[in-house]
């Protein structure tokens, strides 16, 4: 076999992994103890005289030999499969030997099996060098986080296992089992996307939930309304304000969630109309833009005034871990309202055609602002529809979407959370209607 530059490339890749998986092997005590330890010698006044690890270590050269024997093994595997056979078998054999001499003062067998994937991902470089990467980078991410891994089982419970279960049970067993078709007329009803609406919910809630157990809930929910936004800011609306009614001390991090994931909303019509026409997203920087600026201020105080307020993330954190992580109901409830919504607007559309489009934009951004986005940017950019009035009926739409979340806001998270939820988005969208009449 002729040496080329291809080849060269997957014995660097097979040498490579065996670097990587041995130097996060070699990481482990006691050789980082060692290291840290302050009564180490020193042979230099200012450099500690390296550890001497024990015959047992599975470390960088180890873990190198035996991915370079796995890719050996394929090379010779192509004109002798036996021969390639013997080697792995021989490699993983070894493995075990070494297991045996070493299991009594190391029972686990992480490393081991590490090894043996190392041979096997080695092997894999003949092939497939860049999946080899990818596994090797996700088998290193695996072993190095096993002290959080360890600090956090024993931060779970039970309640919030089977809870998971339930909820991949919902999302790989009852959702694919659904009708992906409406069932009315109308074509409002489609009980596949009525049940990713509940899934998409409650895994809104799910999430925020365990982020608010590890980072807090100031922290925890306001990460959940920024990634929750890029998808469905009335999702995160609907969540946050079941969660503020389930857990009251956390209803200022609800709200603060809620604003930020508004926020995001406006700022993803923006890209979304910049994508597919950008003198559209010009025309809408005034209305669009003005309340992401009004939006984003209102976090920036929101945020100011949780710094300054006693710090009760213990308290809130406790009362949540008491609650159940994955709950179905309010996220059942707002599905039926949000159909309800639906309904209305395609009874509408059907009796108002295309002549009214800022009042079918109002009834449209009821349901989603999406929707509209698209349709009227699409419109604009063949030059069937003025961009002013896109920029307008785009503009309508999401104000009555904002209308639309703080009564959800109000109905489904109690008078205070809707009051403060509901001043802001009406404050924000008044804001950028009024830059929207004036230029």
């Amino acid at each position: 076999m002729d040496v080329n530059p291809d080849l060269l490339l997957k014995i660097f890749y097979a040498l490579g992994i065996g670097v990587l998986i041995g130097l996060e092997r070699s990481m482990i005590p006691p050789f980082t103890s060692t290291c840290e330890d302050t009564d180490i010698p020193r042979t230099s006044k200012t450099h500690p005289q390296p550890p001497e690890l024990p015959d047992t270590l599975l470390g960088v050269r180890t873990f190198s030999i035996l991915s370079l024997g796995g890719f050996s093994a394929a090379l010779i595997g192509d004109t002798s499969p036996a021969a390639a056979g013997v080697i792995v078998a021989g490699l993983v054999a070894l493995i075990i030997v070494m297991y045996f001499r070493s299991c009594h003062d190391d029972p686990g067998i992480t490393t081991e099996i590490a090894a043996v994937m190392c041979c096997g991902l080695g092997f894999m470089c003949q092939g497939h060098p860049h999946a080899a990467g990818v596994l090797a980078l996700l088998v290193t991410f695996l072993l190095s986080i096993k002290r959080y891994m360890a600090t956090t089982l024993m931060q779970l419970k039970r309640v919030e296992l089977t809870d998971t279960l339930k909820f991949l049970a919902i999302i790989l067993v009852v959702l694919p089992l659904l009708p992906n078709r409406a069932l009315d007329p109308y074509g409002a009803f489609n009980p596949h996307k009525v049940m990713f609406l509940v899934i998409l919910i409650s895994g809104i809630s799910f999430t925020g939930y365990f982020l608010t157990k590890f980072l807090g809930p100031q922290k925890g929910l306001g990460l959940t309304g920024l990634f929750g936004g890029l998808t469905s800011s009335t999702a995160v609306t609907a969540a946050m304000a079941a969660q503020a009614r389930q857990t009251p001390a956390l209803r200022d991090a609800c709200a603060f969630a809620t604003i930020i994931a508004n926020a995001t909303m406006f700022g993803r019509v923006l890209v979304v109309s910049g994508i597919l026409d950008r003198t559209l997203m010009l025309r809408l920087i005034w209305s669009i833009g003005t309340m992401t600026i009004v939006a984003s201020l209102a976090v920036i105080y929101l945020w100011l005034c949780s710094k300054n307020k006693k710090p009760r993330d213990g308290g809130a954190s406790e009362g949540l871990r008491l609650k159940n992580p994955f709950s179905l109901g309010p996220a059942i409830k707002f599905a039926v309202f949000f159909v309800g919504i639906l309904f209305t607007a395609k009874i509408a559309k059907i009796y108002l055609g295309d002549t009214g489009l800022y009042l079918a934009s109002l009834v449209s951004g009821l349901a989603d602002v999406d929707a509209i986005t698209l349709s009227i940017a699409q419109q604009t950019k063949t030059v069937q529809l003025a961009h002013e009035t896109g920029a307008i009926a785009i503009t309508i739409a999401v104000v009555a979407n904002s209308v639309v979340k703080s009564g959800i806001a109000l109905y489904s998270g109690g008078w205070r959370f809707g009051v403060e939820v509901g001043v802001i988005l009406m404050a924000a969208t008044l804001a950028g209607m009024g830059v929207l009449m004036v230029f």
